[in-house]
């Protein structure tokens, strides 16, 4: 079945591409091949591993296959420009596939070499460190209640006490009383997934009282409700809670096919309440256009950071380790990639992402490049893993949801900027930690 859908995937690939209609820039040859390459390799390295149908590995692939290989070709074709930046040339376009392919062959080979190396016994205790007990005693249990309900009031309170604001992202509904970027950060990415934790810690229970799951169940739906968050927080929330609840989500090639039709379809749905309205029509489907939009600006932004040659010399990242540091103590503290690229070309909007690449050369040039892609094959290397060979056989142990998290959230690290992704990253760990350390504590029934 895997090679079916190699084969399949490798024959459709180059009829859609060149059968699309062009609306600016003549197809060319040599853009046209680096760009099927890139396509045909990713769907090779996203269904070739029959047995491992979801990883970090396959999370990766499908983020080159689309902000990578489709879409940059379709922006080539159209001639798209994204917030006022300067038009991508063709040999840009050319030398950016070529670049790609480059990073794929450095990462791939880094992959298999630290995919090879043995399990170190230290990491294997920290990971049976995260083992959850058969049953719960009552008192974790109203522990893990009181997290969740924290949350939810946490979440509600931050809505201006409005259950219509906590269920839209945006729009004429939303209200807010959240005054700091800071503060933002603490109550969204570290509070808000206190429900949702609480819930994946007490479903990887094997005792487990129905009526206790109905509640908690029911404060993560409200508190985490796909439709108020971003895109990434619900895809980094409920990818977890869909790998354990729902069996068939983990059959071969089924979290691969899920999440290439959840970006086709389902990402642009939840787009539309962004700006909510009740007069607002809501459009569900796919359109080819979406490629041409701001949503996918990282590999223009990428073509950019490159060619015009702008770097930092590790400023950029300095701000990314030091992130939680007040702007009121540390004025002169960088911003975002996006923001600095935006500033730097003269965008009229400054939201714009900058992808993990990216953030490599605008820190060491092309030397941050292979840096940044060696860790990155590391980190997915490594917790791959030790995923498949421990933690997927210990059906209740809670660095699973560590795991699944990671995957979720792996899609935005890679578009960027890096700054705000590791943000949101620690905060999500650490509401996981809260938890674990919440419904461990040794506590005993007098």
């Amino acid at each position: 079945m895997n090679r079916i859908y190699i084969l399949l995937f490798s024959l459709l690939l180059p009829i859609l591409m060149y059968t699309i209609p062009d609306k600016g820039n003549d197809p060319t040859l040599r853009v046209f091949v680096s760009s099927l390459a890139i396509q045909i390799i990713c769907i090779i390295f996203i269904f070739k591993e029959k047995y491992i149908p979801y990883s970090l590995n396959k999370t990766l692939y499908l983020f080159i296959f689309f902000f990578f290989g489709i879409a940059p070709y379709l922006q080539f074709q159209s001639g798209a420009t994204f917030f006022g930046a300067r038009a991508i040339k063709e040999n840009e376009y050319f030398l950016m596939n070529v670049l790609i392919l480059f990073i794929i062959f450095i990462y791939q080979g880094c992959y298999w070499m630290f995919s090879k190396k043995k399990k170190s016994a230290l990491k294997i205790r920290f990971i049976k460190r995260f083992e959850i007990p058969d049953k719960l005693n009552k008192i974790r249990v109203f522990l893990l209640l009181a997290l969740a309900l924290l949350s939810f009031f946490m979440i509600f309170q931050a809505n201006n006490f409005s259950l219509l604001s906590m269920l839209f992202r945006g729009g004429e509904f939303k209200e807010s009383t959240v005054g700091s970027k800071t503060s933002a950060l603490i109550i969204f990415r570290v509070f808000q997934p206190l429900s949702m934790m609480s819930l994946l810690f007490y479903i990887l229970t094997k005792s487990k009282n129905i009526f206790v799951l109905s509640i908690m169940f029911l404060l993560t739906l409200i508190t985490c409700f796909p439709l108020g968050m971003a895109r990434f927080s619900a895809a980094a929330l409920y990818l977890p809670l869909l790998l354990i609840v729902v069996p068939w989500f983990k059959k071969s090639n089924f979290f691969s096919i899920t999440f290439i039709m959840g970006l086709l379809i389902v990402f642009p749905f939840l787009n539309n309440f962004r700006h909510f309205s009740k007069d607002q029509q809501i459009h569900f489907g796919f359109d080819f256009e979406m490629f041409n939009e701001g949503h996918f600006d990282c590999y223009q932004n990428f073509t950019l950071v490159t060619m015009e040659n702008i770097v930092t010399y590790g400023r950029q990242f300095v701000g990314v380790l030091l992130f939680w540091v007040p702007r009121s103590v540390w004025p002169n503290k960088p911003i975002g990639s996006g923001a600095f690229l935006a500033d730097e070309m003269g965008f009229y909007f400054s939201n714009v992402s900058c992808s993990y690449f990216a953030e490599g050369y605008i820190n060491f040039g092309f030397f941050g490049i292979i840096l940044f892609t060696v860790f990155m094959s590391y980190i997915t290397a490594r917790f791959d893993k030790y995923y498949w060979e421990i933690v997927l056989h210990q059906n209740n142990n809670y660095f699973k949801v560590i795991y699944f998290l990671l995957i979720g959230i792996l899609f935005f690290i890679l578009r960027g900027d890096l700054m705000s992704s590791f943000a949101f990253t620690v905060g999500f760990l650490i509401s996981i930690l809260l938890v674990h350390m919440t419904a461990r504590t040794k506590i005993k029934i007098r």
